[in-house]
């Protein structure tokens, strides 16, 4: 009985850190998934002597058996493939920059003409990088929202002018509405420069990889410049992997569709 209170505290912090971003408006599938999640481990906690008695009358089918372990083996696979990924991103995070030809920094919410919390660290990286080499030039890459007064790009412009950034190092890149568009678009300025393909990529950790990934498709090599932490981006961490697991599986799955099309049009020709 005293683990089962054990383990109901746990859930119960963990369901805290994915409710935890609904108090500032950020509402996404990472925290949804983690607070459904949350809730069937509490559930489960609870009504752990039905649950436990419901799965042994189940596995004396052979139907039975075969959804428990079926639900099992995915289950397994599935912690599995989110720690390789856990692992990926923050070998991503860590791989600092040695030798940069430019600068992006992606985009984010703007709020009005602002940057919201999580663009403002960003810029405070990027602010630091382009102080400490002041020979890279930054393309700052967001398009414009519904909600928005100005573009991203703009935005922070404005901020990294502010902040002491000369005005002609900045390229905007303001039509791009995804990390995919972010890269695609910057990397196609830095191509029509002539600018080498060494780029030093400015977001959060946790979006370090996915940006890494779009950006070796895409034939630059990229290094991490990582936005600045504080406590309030701590207990943003988990609902943010969790989205973000999601968002690179949806890449895995838009490059091999991207390849396949490609594969199709050479089989064409």
């Amino acid at each position: 009985m005293k683990i089962r209170y054990v383990f109901l505290v746990g859930e119960f912090i963990v369901l805290a850190f994915f409710a935890l971003p609904l108090l500032s408006n950020i509402i996404n599938p990472g925290n949804v998934f983690g607070i459904i999640v949350s809730l069937v481990m509490i559930s489960l906690t609870i009504f752990w002597d039905r649950f436990k008695l419901f799965s042994v009358e189940l596995w004396k089918h052979t139907g039975g058996k075969i959804v428990i372990i079926s639900v099992l083996a995915i289950i397994i696979a599935g912690i599995v493939y989110v720690l390789i990924l856990t692992g990926l991103m923050i070998y991503a995070k860590e791989k600092s920059p040695e030798k940069t030809d430019a600068v992006i920094v992606l985009g984010c919410k703007v709020n009005g003409e602002k940057p919201s919390k999580m663009l403002k660290r960003r810029l405070d990286a990027a602010k630091v990088f382009l102080s400490e080499n002041d020979d890279v030039i930054c393309i700052v890459s967001g398009g414009k929202g519904d909600d928005e007064k100005i573009s991203e790009a703009q935005a922070m412009k404005n901020y990294l002018v502010e902040n002491g950034i000369e005005a002609d190092r900045i390229i905007m890149e303001d039509k791009s509405v995804n990390t995919y568009e972010n890269l695609e678009n910057s990397c196609e300025i830095l191509e029509e420069m002539g600018i080498g393909k060494n780029i030093a990529i400015v977001t959060d950790g946790f979006h370090q990889y996915r940006a890494g990934f779009i950006a070796q498709k895409l034939g630059y090599d990229p290094s991490a410049v990582n936005a600045v932490t504080d406590f309030y981006n701590l207990t943003l961490t988990p609902t943010y992997y969790v989205r973000e697991w999601m968002a690179i599986t949806n890449e895995y799955i838009n490059i091999n569709d991207k390849t396949k099309k490609l594969l199709d049009q050479v089989r064409l020709l």
